[in-house]
């Protein structure tokens, strides 16, 4: 099925399409698009341009994307609040045995990750480079890409960002009765710098209610076959001022590869106290 198709069903059924069509016909094995249509106002000036690295400016969003900024909070936009650190426990599909896990995640893509395992502790840092196990690549993006500060990290790198639609439902749209969310859909060309790895289509899934992100959706190749990777965030709770996916779950081809459930959240200052070096 066409995109133009889908945006006439999509009219037709006012705002309403069976989400795992569009997934398949949009999102998944879709090539790389170019960047008319962004979501981003025009460039950045060459004094703001310095410094878009480290912050979200504003002034470069369009006032859909401003809205979602604001259901998270201020964090991405001034200093006191860059680091994220976060406590909880791991349930991983191929284990019985769940196992402690801290997380410190700093904007923009900066990450350390302890997972408990028996009496040692296995550590990730985003300076280790791209030579990683498959567990440890699919835990870093799921926890620090597939995440709205990445999102929101890729709009000030520039990533070419389409907007989709609004208000799409998850049924086929045919029942008056639907009680289900909406979501506002964004697909974005990104680079997962930590692995090395390039998703020519990934797709982002806003709450249109909430306007906080709840999931995610891509297509990986490992060894010559393609997934289909969806990650769920949601519990989403506040704290000090700034909202947080308590309840982070990893699927591929339709089934669970691990839960995420944070028990514990703190805000910190950016500092540079060799954290994130291995």
């Amino acid at each position: 099925m066409s995109h133009k198709t889908l945006s006439k069903r999509r009219a037709s059924l006012k705002g309403s399409v069976w989400l795992p069509l569009l997934i398949a016909a949009l999102g998944l094995g879709v090539v790389g698009f170019a960047a008319t249509g962004v979501m981003r106002r025009s460039r950045a000036p060459e004094n703001v341009a310095a410094s878009r690295k480290e912050y979200v400016n504003r002034r470069l969003l369009t006032p859909r994307l401003a809205s979602h900024l604001n259901a998270l909070g201020n964090r991405l936009e001034k200093s006191g609040k860059e680091r994220l650190t976060v406590t909880g426990v791991l349930h991983v599909s191929a284990d019985s045995q769940a196992r402690p896990i801290a997380a410190t995640l700093e904007f923009p893509d900066r990450f350390r990750i302890a997972i408990q395992n028996g009496p040692q502790s296995r550590v990730i840092t985003s300076d280790k480079g791209e030579q990683r196990a498959a567990d440890e690549s699919e835990l870093i993006e799921t926890l620090a890409y597939d995440s709205a500060e990445h999102f929101f990290s890729a709009q000030m790198q520039g990533n070419a960002t389409r907007f989709l639609g609004a208000r799409f439902r998850t049924d086929d749209g045919l029942s008056a009765d639907y009680h289900g969310p909406y979501f506002d859909i964004y697909k974005i060309a990104d680079q997962i710098k930590a692995a090395g790895q390039e998703r020519p289509a990934k797709l982002y899934y806003f709450n249109s209610d909430t306007l906080l992100l709840e999931r995610v959706t891509y297509v990986i190749n490992r060894d010559g076959a393609e997934v289909s990777v969806e990650t769920k965030l949601t519990d989403w709770r506040s704290e000090d001022g700034q909202k947080v996916a308590r309840r982070i779950e990893r699927l591929e081809n339709g089934k669970p590869v691990f839960v995420f459930e944070i028990r514990s959240a703190q805000f910190g200052r950016r500092v540079d106290d060799g954290m994130f070096v291995q």
